[in-house]
C-alpha cells in the first residue's frame, strides 16, 4: 500500500479514491447516529441535520470531502517540498487518519473546518519570501475566521495562523492587522446573517472556549490511537534525526505543524463536540508526520506491516463499537 501511493502518477488518484470507498465503507454497516449538542448557529444544525438524514448519503458526502480535502493536503506538500519526495501519501494518511473513528463519518461542521484550516495552512506558507502578502494573509485569517464561526471553540486556529505568519514573515504590525481583519470578517457576516435569520445578534446557543477543562480520555485506549501515537513518536524522531539536512522553509513548516498539533489535541481533549471527530485537527500535522516517516526511496517490508496492523486495528475498532 505504501508503495502505492509512493509515487506522483495521475491514476494513482483513481487508486486513492478507491481506497477511501472502501476503508470508509463501515459507515454503511455502522451508520453513526449524532448525539452531540447542537451548534452554535442553529440554521446550520438543520442543514446538517438533513445531510445525515439518510446514511448512505452521509457516507458518500463526508468520503467526498475527505477525499478533496486530501487532495488538496497533498498537493501542499509537494508543492511547497514539505516531505522527502513528493508522492500521494500525504493523501493516503489523511484519508486513514480521518477514519479511525466511525463519528467521523458523519457530515458535521469537523470535516469542513479541516478543509479551511489546511487551504489556511497553504496561504501561510505562500507568506514565505513573497513579495505580496496580503492576499495570502487575509485568505489565512478569514478562512481561520470562517472556522470559528462554526464554534467558537475553534477561535484557537486563528493563534496558529497569527504564529505562522510571524514564522514566515518578519514581525509586521500591519501585516497582523490585516490577518485579525480578515479574521473578523466573517463573524460580522455570520452575525449579520444571524439577525437576518432568526432576528438576534448572536445565537441562541454559544459554545465558548473552556481549554482548561480536559475531559475523561479513557476511550482512546479503546481504539488505534495508542498504535497511531507510537508511529508518530517514531516519525517525529525520524524528522529531527534529518532536521538539520532540512531546508529553512521545510524547519520552519515542521515548527508551524508540531504547534498544530499541540493546539488540536489540546482542542480536541478540552472540546465540548465529540473528540473522536475532533481527532480529524490532529489527523492534520499526524498524516504529514506519518508521510514524512513511511516515505522511502525503495521498498521497505517492515513499513509495510506496520501500515497494514495499523489499517486492520482502524477496521477492528470499527465493528468492535458497533
Amino acid at each position: 500500500m505504501i508503495r502505492l501511493f509512493s509515487n506522483t502518477y495521475t491514476q494513482t488518484i483513481f487508486f486513492l479514491m478507491a481506497f477511501a470507498l472502501l476503508f470508509r465503507s463501515s459507515g454503511l454497516i455502522e451508520p453513526y447516529v449524532n448525539s452531540n449538542t447542537p451548534l452554535t448557529l442553529n440554521y446550520l444544525q438543520d442543514i446538517f441535520n438533513v445531510l445525515n438524514q439518510n446514511s448512505v448519503v452521509a457516507y458518500f458526502i463526508s468520503t467526498f470531502i475527505v477525499f478533496i480535502t486530501s487532495l488538496q493536503f497533498n498537493k501542499i506538500c509537494n508543492k511547497h517540498e514539505l516531505v522527502i519526495f513528493p508522492s500521494f501519501l500525504p493523501a493516503y494518511f489523511y484519508i486513514v487518519l480521518n477514519s479511525v473513528f466511525v463519528d467521523q463519518f458523519y457530515v458535521g461542521p469537523v470535516i469542513f473546518v479541516n478543509l479551511f484550516i489546511i487551504l489556511s495552512l497553504g496561504s501561510i506558507l505562500d507568506l514565505y519570501h513573497s513579495e505580496n502578502p496580503y492576499f495570502s494573509l487575509f485568505s489565512a485569517s478569514f478562512l481561520a475566521g470562517i472556522s470559528s464561526l462554526l464554534n467558537m471553540t475553534y477561535v484557537v486556529f486563528f493563534l496558529i495562523v497569527i504564529i505562522g505568519v510571524n514564522i514566515f514573515r518578519p514581525f509586521n504590525f500591519r501585516e497582523n492587522l490585516s490577518a485579525f481583519i480578515g479574521f473578523l470578517m466573517p463573524l460580522y457576516i455570520g452575525t449579520m446573517f444571524n439577525y437576518l435569520i432568526n432576528g438576534n445578534f448572536l445565537p441562541y446557543y454559544i459554545f465558548f472556549p473552556d481549554y482548561g477543562n480536559f475531559n475523561n480520555q479513557n476511550w482512546v485506549l479503546y481504539s488505534a490511537l495508542p498504535m497511531i501515537g507510537v508511529i508518530g513518536i517514531l516519525a517525529i524522531l525520524r524528522m529531527n534525526k534529518n532536521y538539520n539536512l532540512n531546508s529553512i522553509k521545510q524547519r520552519r513548516s515542521i515548527f508551524l505543524m508540531l504547534i498544530t498539533l499541540v493546539a488540536s489535541g489540546i482542542l480536541m481533549v478540552t472540546g465540548k463536540q465529540n473528540p473522536r471527530q475532533e481527532f480529524s485537527f490532529v489527523a492534520i500535522p499526524l498524516a504529514y508526520f506519518f508521510s514524512f516517516y513511511f516515505t522511502n526511496s525503495r521498498f521497505n517490508l517492515f513499513k509495510e506491516i506496520v501500515n497494514f496492523l495499523l489499517l486492520g486495528l482502524i477496521i477492528f475498532f470499527h465493528y468492535w463499537e458497533g
